[in-house]
C-alpha cells in the first residue's frame, strides 16, 4: 500500500494535536504551496472527533510514547513519539517516515521516497 500525501496530511494532523497541542483546523502544504481541505482528507471525521478513544496507547519506555491510530479498515497510523520528534509507518506499507514539530510547523521526511515534506498548522491550543 502506498503512503498518499493525505496520509502525510493526516500525519501533520495527529502530531500538531499530539505534540503541539493544536485543535488543528487547517494544514498548509509548503511541498505542494497549497491549502489541505481537511474534508478530503480519508479519516476527516474521526480526526476531528480526536479523543483517546481512537488511540491505542503502547507503552516503550518513560521518554518515548508509542500510539497506533485507525479510524476505519486498513488505514492504521503507527508513531512514536520523544518530545517533538516522531517516528512511525502507514498501514502495512513498508514505508516509514520521520520528522518533528517546531511550533507551528511540521516537518516530514518520507523514507521510502526520500522526499521531505513541510506543513504550517493552524488552530488554537487544545483545553485539556
Amino acid at each position: 500500500m502506498p503512503v498518499t500525501s493525505y496520509d502525510h496530511a493526516c500525519i501533520a494532523y495527529i502530531v500538531g494535536r499530539l505534540i503541539a497541542g493544536k485543535d488543528v483546523t487547517s494544514i498548509y502544504d509548503y511541498t505542494r504551496s497549497c491549502e489541505i481541505d481537511l474534508s478530503g482528507l480519508p479519516d476527516e471525521k474521526c480526526l476531528k472527533n480526536f479523543s483517546c478513544i481512537n488511540w491505542a496507547y503502547l507503552a516503550h519506555s518513560p521518554s518515548i510514547f508509542r500510539y497506533q491510530f485507525s479510524c476505519n479498515a486498513g488505514h492504521l497510523i503507527n508513531l512514536s513519539v520523544k518530545g517533538n520528534t516522531f517516528i512511525g509507518y502507514v498501514g502495512d506499507s513498508s514505508s516509514h517516515f520521520v520528522g518533528n514539530v517546531r511550533g507551528d510547523a511540521v516537518y516530514l521526511y518520507d523514507q521510502k521516497e526520500a522526499t521531505h515534506f513541510s506543513y504550517r498548522i493552524f488552530g488554537n491550543a487544545m483545553s485539556h
